[in-house]
């Protein structure tokens, strides 16, 4: 088995997938935990990219809150229902693989039905959830981490699991306050996660650069971090 790949919507649950991401961590390891497919370089198939991220997964949590099931794009279009939409690429990939999914609902969230779903994720709605509630995180944590152990213990000794490097704090804390002046203070987080699936600090500064909308401000960040850790163009 492999790690824990964690699948959710900005929009919808960010907040509580960060810090899911980080109690995993702690009981699972930074190289047991992905979260996110946002290092997709130009030209290459983004859905083949998410297909591969999950090929070395053992369970995929997919984090659904109240606007899960019907955020919007900014055409009005229900991202859902779009092939091109990176949450139902992931999920789909995990049940095409046969990969465990588990839905973890947040501030109140249902399973979907069958036919509120895309063909493609119907099995989801048959998924045994668990929930995760502000006031009882730490009991509800202790649930899903015991589910979780069934599924991956012995993923990293079986050697299927490529570990993350492991910058220094004050290289981290260069990107992280560089790419607050673009994202706010969500950047801490986004650094965070991001360490577990980068080789390198220039994959790591690419990797977060992709949370930056605007491409000349990405550009801007780069510049500012490959210098500030004296890193090749």
């Amino acid at each position: 088995m492999g790690a824990i790949f964690i699948s959710y919507r900005r929009s919808d649950s960010q907040g509580e997938a960060g810090r899911l991401f980080d109690d995993l961590i702690r009981n699972f390891g930074a190289s047991a935990v992905f979260m996110d497919v946002v290092a997709i370089g130009a030209g290459q198939d983004f859905r083949k990219a998410i297909d591969d991220s999950l090929g070395n997964c053992g369970v995929l949590l997919a984090m659904m809150g109240p606007g899960w099931l019907n955020a919007a794009d900014e055409q009005g279009s229900r991202r859902l229902d779009s092939e091109a939409d990176y949450v139902r690429l992931e999920i789909a990939a995990a049940l095409r693989r046969d990969i465990p999914v588990v839905p973890v609902l947040v501030r109140g969230a249902k399973v979907p039905r069958v036919e509120q779903l895309p063909a493609d994720l119907a099995d989801l709605a048959y998924r045994n959830p668990v929930e995760l509630t502000h006031a009882r995180w730490k009991s509800d944590m202790q649930v899903v981490v015991k589910a979780l152990h069934t599924l991956v213990d012995g993923a990293q000794s079986a050697g299927n699991v490529t570990p993350a490097f492991h910058p220094d704090g004050a290289s981290l804390q260069r990107i992280t306050d560089g790419l607050a002046v673009y994202i706010g203070p969500i950047a801490e987080i986004v650094v965070k996660r991001s360490v577990s699936r980068c080789s390198s600090s220039e994959e790591l500064c690419n990797s977060v650069a992709a949370e930056i909308e605007t491409p000349s401000e990405r550009e801007k960040f780069l510049t500012y971090v490959r210098g500030a850790l004296s890193l090749k163009a």
